[in-house]
């Protein structure tokens, strides 16, 4: 029986940031992950990619992750809507969004998960207080007066003062500490994949709006962009039982020749649009982070986002509870974090629920609204610059490690 300052249930980017964050404040910390721990296997087990916003990369910046990363990454430097919902084929409405405005550097920076994760294990290989628990899963978790112990698959159990979920939506550990979840669906999939394209995408991301749901195009390195494309079940049923032409073709004519020839489309992955938010975020030892604590649709680069703030400010809500004494475990500390969350979370599944039911009406009158405001936002620049800062940084206090160096307007490392 091994005992730990917090024990980490779950091992995807989220899971595998929070150890490392941890592990580099100084805490005795454990990563339990049922993924192998092969950093060739990242490929297979995930080929979505994730556009991290400048507070993300700041972070991984500060624990020692980004220089690994940032060959595999592109830049995001500008952002495209083109509302197609309600509207004719040749006469969408659009705005622009360009980084520029804003007097720093790119938005973010659009990632493959299998890069992020291999450089977070080898971040994290490098710590003697952080621990891989690769290729296991927690059976049973016990929440006790003084201590939480794990049962693992292997059998062995581990104790730790805090067990942090980070084991997604259908998170046992959730589950486990009896904290509730509302989720609801959308009636959509998401379809992720990577294409190849003649066309350079300049580092432009492009959203289109279209009433069965969002198709996102997300600059990668060289004449390659990520893809989500969000449909009804029905239909993204038939799109995913297509052969490879086929989907190739109905791909291209989606992209309505902003990136020249669709010539590749890689491997699809699909998952349920959905949302979710946790009751509570913590509890007696036990936190949550990222979707084991709130989810939403694949629309603004907010998902994984939201759970690195979750893990900047569990880590300093961890950090200053050591720092006067007191048990990190207990809810008095815990609940320091649910508030420092809250506000924030909830604005924003809220403005990303609301938008994708907008944007799936075919009411005329919420129609004539969500264009009015596209129209608006595209052409009061104030408008569009205050909508970029809200979009680009958590509400209330930022996060220390997330917080722009001093004399940066953005924190973002500096660019090779």
């Amino acid at each position: 029986m091994a005992d730990l300052d917090v024990l980490i249930i779950g091992g995807g980017i989220t899971g595998l940031t929070q150890t490392v964050a941890l592990a580099d404040a100084g805490f005795a910390v454990a990563c339990v992950d049922p993924q192998p721990a092969e950093p060739a296997a990242a490929e297979t087990l995930d080929g979505r990619t994730t556009a991290l916003l400048q507070g993300s990369v700041t972070l991984l910046d500060r624990l020692g992750v980004w220089d690994h990363v940032r060959p595999a990454a592109a830049a995001l430097r500008v952002m495209r809507i083109v509302d197609e919902s309600g509207r004719p084929r040749d006469r969408p409405l659009t705005a622009r969004f360009d980084s520029r405005d804003l007097g720093g550097g790119p938005f973010g920076y659009n990632v493959p998960n299998a890069a992020l994760r291999r450089a977070l294990l080898a971040r994290l290989h490098t710590m003697a207080n952080g621990q891989h628990l690769a290729g296991r899963s927690a059976e049973a978790i016990r929440f006790d007066a003084r201590r939480s112990a794990v049962d693992l698959s292997d059998g062995t159990t581990l104790t730790a003062h805090l067990i942090v979920g980070a084991d997604g939506k259908h998170s046992p550990t959730r589950e486990s500490a009896g904290l509730s979840a509302r989720r609801w669906g959308y009636g959509q999939t998401a379809m992720a994949f990577s294409i190849a394209h003649t066309r350079p995408h300049d580092n432009v991301s492009v959203e289109f709006h279209r009433s069965s749901g969002p198709f996102v195009l997300v600059p990668l390195p060289g004449n390659e962009s990520s893809v989500v494309w969000v449909e009804r079940d029905r239909a993204a049923s038939r799109f995913l039982e297509m052969d490879d032409a086929a989907f190739r073709r109905a791909v291209q004519a989606r992209t309505r020749g902003v990136v020249g020839t669709v010539s590749a489309v890689g491997r699809r992955w699909n998952y349920p649009a959905m949302s979710l938010l946790a009751e509570r975020y913590a509890g007696h030892r036990v936190a949550l982070v990222g979707e084991a604590a709130h989810a939403t649709p694949p629309i603004g680069a907010q998902g994984l986002n939201l759970g690195m703030t979750d893990v900047a400010v569990l880590t300093e809500t961890l950090v200053d509870a050591r720092a006067s004494g007191m048990d990190i475990g207990t809810e008095a500390v815990l609940r320091g974090y649910e508030r420092a969350r809250r506000t924030d979370v909830l604005a924003r599944v809220a403005a990303i629920d609301g938008l994708n039911w907008a944007v799936m009406s075919k009411l005329p009158p919420v129609q004539v609204l969500r264009h009015l405001g596209l129209s608006v936002v595209d052409r009061v620049g104030r408008v569009k610059t205050e909508l970029m800062r809200r979009g680009m940084a958590p509400l209330g206090a930022r996060p220390a490690l997330m917080a722009p160096a001093p004399g940066t307007s953005d924190g973002s490392p500096t660019e090779s």
